[in-house]
């Protein structure tokens, strides 16, 4: 006999003519065999969110940042501030495979040339090679400055070993002053290449490509990249960006770039954003396409020749913050606060006009907070968030249509208020991890675009006319295609023939009845009252009812290519027309 799952997570099966003791129990094993099928089929979206791991406790550490490897492992990692017994600061970091409850690989990463301070660490995955980059200060040796802004580390063995890159010379700059911040680092479209974007207090934000294998030295010490970097905001620009904050991403596939997203706070110029409703908040992004390459150079600044931007800062929203930014097949597009709707919303790019002129779309209906966005290799759109602000959960909203349409759902319920300093990250498969700071620890969570189909609302309660059973239902997100299977369960009847061993053994069993099953979409708020239509079954299972009885629902919710599955059992007010 074989089984097969459909989009109502339903099985089918057949029954042949049995002796009446074969029957029963053939009976009584194939509706389990249904359950089980039916619960299998939902399986995936039924089952709760994996539980947060704890990835290390610094007691003191910089915001985590996350990758995921192919095979879907997460790779943490931190600056552990703390300063125990006036030690520097170093990087710890942590290897969780898929399924795992602590880390198979950690360890410490000490800075080279006692380096004191870590302003920031990031890691990427670059096919089999983890790189882990810490923006340092405060080196002690002769040549200092040689050993910042930027050291790595890199494992190719899965994270159980890391080596310090060029003994921990800098391999990247985009240094204009002191007050210059690393953002973020990415994987540049093309074969080997990192790149690493910063903004400055007072100047311009700037970005620096350099090679995975072998970098050359590029740091303070030697007044900056021989290979240069690229200055993203013209001199003539009367609102300079400055380090208000920022973030990087980088695309590979048929629409290869960079983009950099960057808080602003002007009320005129090029960049300006005046509401009499709001502060004058808004972002501004810089563009590059292409595959890094000497005449396509992520290093030569927009507007000149062989540079890969193809947009230097320019407005992209005002009335907006909290952005965040995110790539991939879907093509980018920015997580931001709506300051005059208090919304979260996802703005995407359009390549073709190399602008934002693309409808905003409201992806909750609060506002966020420590925001991230990434996608999977089908350009499935995933974003992380505290939802509300500080002491909101952890929400994960995912759009399978490039950022037009969101389902959201909560990953952890942060009950002790204490999270922050989000960070995720997705594989090509659609393994997802984010990483956060509570309370002296660094926790891990996997997630999976499933997470965010959150299960539909039922009532506890439902009616009946004899003929249809009547069910309050709603979705959390639209559209939403909800399958409703319906089941009653009836003490089986023991014949005069069946063995006494076999009557023994049956006699408190019972069996299900199939009552109906029935297929709705739902496409606005609020519950909805769904009838199912009773199968003849199911009529007669209700006319031998009186009153009031006690059913079995199974709600099977489809949203964005994902289904949640909800069991519930209702008690029925039969109300049955009386026969004149």
């Amino acid at each position: 006999m074989s089984w097969g799952c459909t989009d109502d997570a339903r099985g089918s099966g057949a029954l042949g003519r049995m002796r009446a003791t074969a029957a029963l129990v053939a009976v009584v094993s194939m509706v389990s065999l249904v359950s089980l099928v039916s619960l299998w089929c939902g399986a995936e979206a039924s089952a709760a969110a994996p539980k947060p791991i704890t990835a290390g406790t610094p007691f003191a550490g910089g915001p985590p940042s996350v990758a995921v490897d192919a095979a879907g492992d997460a790779i943490v990692a931190w600056a552990n501030t703390k300063d125990l017994a006036g030690a520097s600061n170093f990087v710890q970091y942590c290897v969780i495979p898929v399924g795992a409850t602590a880390c198979t690989h950690s360890g410490n990463l000490t800075p080279a040339d006692a380096a004191q301070f870590i302003d920031g660490v990031q890691v990427l995955s670059d096919g089999g090679t983890i790189v882990i980059l810490a923006d340092v200060f405060g080196a002690a040796g002769d040549n200092a400055q040689s050993y910042e802004p930027e050291q790595e580390w890199q494992s190719t063995d899965g994270g159980a070993t890391f080596t310090i890159v060029d003994g921990g010379l800098s391999v990247s700059s985009g240094i204009i002053d002191a007050d210059t911040e690393p953002l973020s680092a990415v994987i540049l479209p093309g074969t080997g290449v990192l790149g690493y974007g910063w903004d400055t207090a007072a100047g311009p934000p700037t970005f620096n490509a350099f090679p995975l294998a072998g970098p050359p030295q590029c740091s303070a010490g030697t007044g900056g990249c021989a290979a240069g970097f690229a200055t993203l905001e013209p001199d003539t620009n009367p609102d300079v960006i400055g380090n208000g904050g920022g973030q990087y991403a980088a695309q590979q596939g048929a629409l290869p770039g960079v983009m950099g997203i960057f808080d602003t706070d002007f009320t005129n110029g090029p960049l300006g954003c005046s509401n009499a409703q709001t502060v004058p908040f808004g972002t501004a992004y810089a563009y590059g396409s292409g595959p890094q390459s000497a005449a396509n150079n992520y290093n030569i600044s927009p507007g000149s020749p062989g540079s890969a931007w193809k947009v230097a800062a320019a407005q992209a929203d005002c009335n907006v913050e909290n952005p965040a930014v995110g790539g991939g097949p879907s093509g980018f597009g920015v997580l931001e606060v709506n300051d005059l709707t208090k919304t979260t919303v996802y703005h995407r790019f359009n390549a073709a006009t190399l602008s934002f002129d693309t409808p905003m779309v409201t992806v909750a209906g609060d506002s966020e907070l420590s925001p991230s966005v990434s996608q999977d290799g089908s350009g499935g759109v995933y974003a992380t968030y505290l939802l509300g602000g500080p002491g909101g959960p952890v929400a994960l909203s995912y759009s399978a249509d490039g950022g037009k349409s969101w389902t959201g759902g909560t990953l952890d319920s942060n009950s002790g208020g204490g999270i922050g300093s989000l960070d995720s990250s997705v594989n090509a498969a659609g393994q997802g991890w984010v990483a956060w700071l509570d309370n002296g620890s660094v926790f891990a969570q996997s997630l999976k675009a499933a997470d965010a189909v959150t299960p539909a609302v039922v009532g506890g309660g439902a009616s009946s006319n004899g003929t249809t059973v009547t069910i309050d239902v709603g979705c959390a997100s639209f559209p939403c295609t909800i399958t409703i299977t319906l089941t009653g369960h009836e003490t089986v009847v023991i014949k005069a023939e069946v063995s006494r061993v076999a009557e023994k053994k049956a006699k408190h069993k019972t069996k299900t009845v199939k009552l109906g099953t029935a297929r709705f979409t739902i496409t606005s708020k609020g519950t909805k009252k769904l009838s199912v239509k009773l199968s003849g079954a199911g009529r007669r299972f209700l006319a031998s009812k009186h009153g009031h009885v006690k059913i079995s629902a199974l709600i099977s919710e489809r949203i964005q290519r994902h289904t949640a599955v909800t069991t519930r059992t209702l008690r029925v007010a039969v109300k049955t027309k009386k026969k004149k």
